[in-house]
């Protein structure tokens, strides 16, 4: 009898040891599909907003929505190069107006009112009324990771944050 109490101990043991891996796995997992959209939101943003010698300050200040195609086409999987990411889509057409926050003390303007999946970009301001120099705009973008686990579903949302380099207005 001894035997058997013991052997079963040692199963519970074994047990939780093979949840938390798999936990720590889909964990592992999902931050690196939110890392990889948070990355590549960044990086076509960046690349949008580049400012070419004879251009003004609004060109980077509709840095996003020049790259929000691109954005789309990626996450889509309809740019060629690959068959989607995977990345959770909006349902019932709610756009974002639960999931990001808008910024009330006007720091920041949300841009990314109308997107598809389930991310926020901000557009920050670094001028303020007194500066005349290094003004300019930049960009957070903000992915989730979810634990889609069947019982408690939606309950676990993590933000993944990155933000891009300062596009400076250049005043000569």
């Amino acid at each position: 009898m001894k035997e058997s109490i013991g052997n079963a101990m040692l199963f519970y043991i074994i047990i939780t040891f093979v949840i938390i891996m798999i936990i720590f796995f889909v964990g592992s997992l999902s931050y690196s599909k939110a890392s990889k959209v948070k990355n590549k939101i960044i990086e076509e943003i960046e690349k949008e907003g580049e400012i070419p010698y004879n251009s003004t300050a609004s060109d980077a200040y509709h840095a996003y929505d020049r790259a929000e195609p691109q954005i789309q086409a990626w996450l889509d999987g309809t740019d060629g190069n690959n068959h989607g990411i995977g990345y959770r889509k909006n349902v019932n057409n709610m756009k974002n107006i639960t999931l990001c926050d808008d910024c009330n003390d006007g720091s920041c303007e949300l841009v990314s009112r109308g997107a598809d999946y389930q991310y926020c970009v901000y557009r920050f301001n670094t001028c303020n009324k007194n500066q005349t120099s290094n003004c300019g705009y930049y960009y957070k973008v903000t992915a989730y990771m979810f634990f889609d686990i069947p019982i408690i579903g939606e309950l676990i949302q993590l933000p993944v944050s990155g933000e891009t380099i300062i596009f400076h207005e250049i005043n000569s």
